[in-house]
């Protein structure tokens, strides 16, 4: 034993063989540790004593302003029919494709072929072909069958565009695609 070794205090237990120092914790640590728990005592009782925001109130302040924002799933009738401004209009066609690439691709196949989710080229349609049933599909969504509501994450207008878009596919019927589901409309 060296005389570093006899000046350092050791515990008075042992455990297999094994002695533990009794060092004194670094004091940047313990000045850490005073400043958390000072600093959480402070935050308890700002927001739960003194009213301060707390993760609830700002979800719910996040929520009411989404409709605000673009956002927002519709049910509104007036906005579904709203959609039939755009069918035909090449760039929100073009902005559709991208959004319809970025989100429906996993699901409906590169060119709307079906791949897990339904034929989006076809005839055939399992709630509707028309503008307005597609729009209310996508913005709402089919929760039992898997598919999310898209209104709440990418907007009404880019909901609008994927909508001209899915309208361009029809009648493409690629050589790969999946077989008809649903009811034909023309």
């Amino acid at each position: 034993m060296n005389d570093h070794d006899s000046q350092v205090a050791v515990r008075p237990y042992e455990a297999d063989g094994i002695r533990e120092l009794d060092n004194n914790l670094p004091s940047w640590w313990v000045g850490l540790f005073v400043f958390n728990v000072i600093f959480g005592l402070l935050y308890f009782v700002y927001v739960h004593g003194l009213g301060g925001p707390s993760i609830a109130k700002e979800y719910a302040s996040n929520l009411a302003q989404m409709p605000a924002a673009g956002g927002g799933s519709s049910t509104d009738p007036d906005d579904a029919k709203n959609v039939n401004s755009i069918i035909g209009d090449p760039n929100a066609i073009a902005a559709g494709k991208t959004t319809y690439s970025a989100n429906c691709a996993p699901c409906h196949g590169v060119v709307g072929e079906g791949t897990i989710g339904p034929n989006l080229t076809d005839n055939f349609w399992l709630h509707g072909g028309a503008p307005d049933k597609i729009y209310l599909t996508v913005s709402n969504g089919v929760v039992e069958k898997g598919m999310p509501a898209w209104g709440p994450v990418v907007g009404d207008k880019k909901v609008r565009e994927m909508v001209a878009y899915v309208v361009s596919l029809k009648g493409s019927n690629p050589a790969n695609g999946k077989p008809a589901q649903g009811t034909e409309e023309p």
